[in-house]
């Protein structure tokens, strides 16, 4: 880790620790409810809007995993915490370990922001991470390039960690085990320091043998923040984020000729024949010393002056830098009569990116009007260097890196990348360099016209500079290119509350993407030459509490089109252009129940139909009709919490249902439906909560997400498994 590259600037958060005490009701979900009835701090989000409107104001699907939530649906990893959300899947193989789908887009078109900031496209800087460091996940659907800049065409998620609390100390550690020798430790301070200080630590380790063979797995956090009332109108705060991960990677599992498989599981479906072998499911064709690894540093400071009653002032100064480094094996082929033809792939990133955030805000009347406004600028600078060595894939290195399906010898990355045939040919040593700079203007407003009807308008004007240089390492060819983009992103939206338990709203939104994967950083020359891909989305909706709140539930109808996608010219196959299309529409139902004082029941479904519109591969070949990776149309979640009655006692069971996916644009291998169900139970002891969590009750065998070759690989999900937490507060 470069932290010879860290300034001493930093920001921090502000809100004091969620926990239920021992006699109250299981937690209710929260959807988009009315923020009378939010627990602290979730009725308003850093990523709805800049304009701090409660959930029941914004006009958009925001969905909020509170802490209470994450502890007592058993989420030990952001990724996991994300699976109950209306409408998303997660997912991601070892080189992008943390995925999202929502809404018929996935990977690098679906933005993550951390406490309101984007760092990069998640397939590049996402990693997985333990829950213990976080308050809350907000979840935004649709595009959302207004608050999170460009790539955000299926949604946008905001991971925002604990904040200080000058109001009260507080105290939490947590310490678990479970299958697969699987370890989490937590430990949580927070001190006030006079009136006008507070400081919070967060610390988080987790380690795991893996479900897979040869899968270990390590990963660490640490999260410092202060928050200082310099003066009565003026907020310093401060944080510092350390993550560092190891992981000996999965790639993912290889199908394998019906014929030959001696316990075919269902968890696939190849038009080519081929299955997933139990015998050969949790078998790891990686290297013997392959790994992924990463080590990053976040420093922010955010300054907030209230320069009069009405406007506010705040600006956010931030530096991110991560070195990352992964050497694998990374595609597992089957090769008649029983072979794997592996490759060999060397990746090393420096990621730095520095920031700047200013921005003005207004609360107060317009004509007699009750106004909110923000407007503000933002300029951020990325730099990125990386060096990739990829095997060529001829005759000579297939052979060295073929290995025995039943009995395979792995090897080492070190000594089979000795042998330099394996790299030759044009494009496979390289070395980029990436410069981006960014400058950002935005403005939002809301304006009520009378107590019930809200319009929320949002405008963003980009100015994106991409610089790169290039080198060739086996040809000695240098190349240096350069493009400009200037994508705006506009939001119209409407809020009618009939009364303080119905409203309905409606809005239309656009976006922006990087052609092909979203992925700006690695963005080739000749697709740099096309314009953005160009996303818009229209939006009903309906959020309503019944029966004096003990239902809450929203419903949203959508639609987006996403146009300029890659394609391949229909009179000339072999040139490339920007005219494909692909679009999405859907329902979601998202709904929370409260029958008795000791009862909850939170549910929620999904209904997608996607597709690429217009799409022409290789060979022009068409993919019209045909449904994107990782894209499930039916998605489904159930949860019942029972508090006995006279006992320390909580009980539940969760229900997850994902329908079938495709793992490539060919729609050949299908990852078939499937549903998994957990149960807990925890009891109060002491100062804390004991937990007995079972997951996957019965122990399904199913495919996740596609694996490093979306033709021949699945990620597989965990099998049973079970775990014993103790979480104490002081």
């Amino acid at each position: 880790m470069k932290l010879r590259k860290l300034p001493c600037a930093l920001l921090c958060l502000y809100s004091p620790l969620a926990a239920y005490a021992d006699d109250a009701p299981p937690p209710m979900p929260v959807v988009v409810i009315d923020s009378a009835r939010a627990p602290a701090g979730s009725d308003s989000t850093a990523l709805g809007s800049r304009l701090d409107l409660t959930l029941r104001e914004t006009p958009a699907s925001v969905e909020v995993i509170d802490r209470a939530l994450i502890e007592v649906r058993g989420a030990r990893s952001l990724d996991e915490a994300l699976r109950g959300a209306v409408g998303v899947t997660q997912g991601g193989n070892a080189t992008s370990p943390s995925q999202t789908s929502s809404r018929g887009f996935s990977s690098g078109f679906v933005s993550y922001l951390y406490d309101g900031s984007r760092i990069a496209v998640p397939t590049m800087s996402a990693r997985t991470q333990d829950t213990w460091n976080f308050e809350r996940i907000e979840v935004l659907k649709g595009p959302a390039s207004l608050m999170s800049g460009d790539g955000a065409i299926g949604g946008a998620i905001n991971f925002v960690t604990k904040r200080p609390d000058r109001a009260q100390a507080a105290s939490e550690a947590m310490l678990s085990y479970g299958s697969f020798n699987t370890w989490r430790l937590g430990a949580g301070i927070n001190r006030p320091l006079g009136e006008a200080h507070a400081v919070r630590i967060d610390y988080s380790h987790q380690q795991s043998d893996g479900y897979i063979d040869r899968n270990k797995q390590r990963y660490d956090s640490l999260t410092l923040a202060t928050t200082s009332a310099l003066t009565r109108d003026v907020t310093l705060d401060l944080s510092l984020d350390l993550l560092s991960d190891k992981v000996n990677a999965y790639q993912g599992s290889p199908l394998v000729p019906r014929a030959l498989a001696a316990d075919p599981a269902g968890a696939v479906d190849d038009v080519a024949g081929r299955v997933i072998d139990r015998r050969l499911a949790f078998k790891n064709y990686n290297v013997d010393d392959a790994v992924m690894e990463s080590e990053s540093a976040w420093a922010r400071a955010r300054l907030t002056w209230k320069l009069a009653p009405d406007w506010t002032l705040r600006n956010e100064l931030s530096y991110y830098t991560a070195d990352r480094n992964w050497r694998n094996a990374e595609s597992h082929t089957f090769s008649a009569p029983r072979q794997i033809v592996r490759d060999l792939v060397g990746v090393t990133h420096d990621h730095q990116v520095f920031g700047n955030r200013l921005d003005l805000s207004y609360s107060g009347k317009l004509a007699g009007m009750k106004q909110r406004f923000a407007a503000g600028a933002e300029y951020s600078k990325t730099r990125f260097a990386t060096a990739r060595s990829f095997s060529n894939g001829g005759a000579a290195a297939n052979a060295a890196l073929t290995v025995d399906l039943f009995d395979p010898v792995y090897g080492s990355y070190d000594a089979l990348s000795a042998n330099g045939a394996l790299y030759t040919g044009a494009g496979n040593r390289s070395n980029f360099s990436t410069s981006i700079p960014t400058i950002s203007l935005y403005l939002e407003d809301a304006l009520w016209l009378t107590d019930k009807w809200t319009i929320v308008a949002g405008l963003r004007q980009d100015r994106v500079k991409l610089e790169r240089r290039t080198a060739d390492l086996n040809t000695g060819a240098a190349t240096a290119y350069g493009q400009t983009y200037d994508p705006r992103s506009l939001r119209i939206g409407t809020v009618y509350a009939f009364d303080k338990d119905l409203s309905v709203y409606a809005q239309h939104t656009s976006a922006s993407a990087p052609v092909g994967s979203g992925n700006l950083l690695l963005l080739s020359a000749a697709n740099a030459a096309f314009d953005l891909s160009k996303g818009t989305q229209s939006e009903i909706g309906i959020k309503q509490s019944l029966f004096g709140g003990s239902v809450d539930y929203t419903l949203a109808l959508y639609r987006i089109g996403l146009d300029n996608i890659l394609s391949r010219d229909a009179a000339l196959p072999t040139l490339t252009v920007n005219s494909g299309k692909q679009s999405s529409r859907g329902v979601e139902l998202a709904a929370a129940w409260r029958p008795t004082r000791q009862v909850s029941i939170n549910g929620n479904v999904a209904l997608l139909d996607a597709q690429f519109d217009q799409l022409i591969e290789a060979g022009k070949v068409s993919r019209a009709g045909k449904l994107p990776p990782n894209v499930a149309r039916k998605t489904g979640n159930l949860w019942v919490d029972y508090k006995v009655d006279q006992l320390p006692l909580k009980v539940g069971a969760a229900l997850n249902y994902t329908g079938e996916r495709y793992t490539n644009n060919a729609n050949t291998i299908r990852m078939n439906a499937f549903a998994t169900a957990d149960v807990y139970a925890s009891w109060r002891l002491g100062s804390g909560d004991l937990t007995l969590r079972v997951r996957n009750l019965g122990d399904r065998l199913y495919a996740g997400w596609s694996g490093a070759n979306v033709n021949s690989q699945v990620i597989l999900g965990a099998p049973r498994s079970a775990d014993l937490t103790y979480h104490a507060r002081f």
